[in-house]
């Protein structure tokens, strides 16, 4: 039955703010079609919270305010995070930049078949030192930065770069001319 009392109370929240917090996020978006997005995100963590915990109605719609500041200063380091120059756009020549880039790369060469990546992960778990497949693992399969890593495993970022760095190194070296050598 809370959910339910919860439901009609965000539905109440919801109808009595809606129009106000739109205006509000469209007034401080740089670009309206975030703002659908930005509400979206507003009211699903209010209905989160609703769900946790006990509100008032006194001042809801500046708490309901502080959520959506929240939820656009998220969604726009986001984008500055992942802003990048579009390869369609001219230079000064008028010739857009994708044509000036060499498109001499062979994307077969690219491709590691699941039989190269097993085995080139079992070389790598059987390093003795047991830092290097830690290391990798956090790094290309669980997204950790290099500075998370050096804080998880309690050791300094330089160590991490030069495990990475060494071992790239080592890989391409062993398994870059696309033959498995067994040595």
């Amino acid at each position: 039955m809370a959910s339910q009392s919860n439901l009609y109370k965000f539905n109440d929240i919801y109808d009595k703010t809606y129009l106000d917090i739109l205006k509000y996020v469209i007034v401080k978006c740089h670009n309206i079609n975030d703002a659908n997005d930005i509400i979206q995100e507003t009211y699903l963590e209010l209905w989160n919270i609703l769900n946790k915990k006990e509100l008032s109605n006194k001042n809801i719609k500046s708490y309901i305010i502080g959520i959506t500041n929240n939820k656009i200063k998220k969604h726009f380091t986001l984008l500055q995070k992942i802003k990048t120059i579009s390869i369609f756009e001219k230079n000064v020549n008028d010739i857009e930049l994708i044509d000036l880039m060499e498109d001499d790369i062979n994307i077969e060469n690219f491709i590691i078949r699941r039989d190269d990546w097993t085995f080139i992960w079992k070389y790598i778990k059987s390093k003795k030192n047991q830092n290097i497949p830690k290391v990798f693992y956090l790094y290309y399969q669980m997204d950790l930065s290099i500075k998370e890593i050096s804080k998880v495993l309690n050791v300094n970022e330089s160590y991490i770069k030069n495990l990475i760095y060494r071992t790239l190194k080592e890989l391409q070296s062993k398994f870059g001319n696309g033959e498995n050598s067994n040595d």
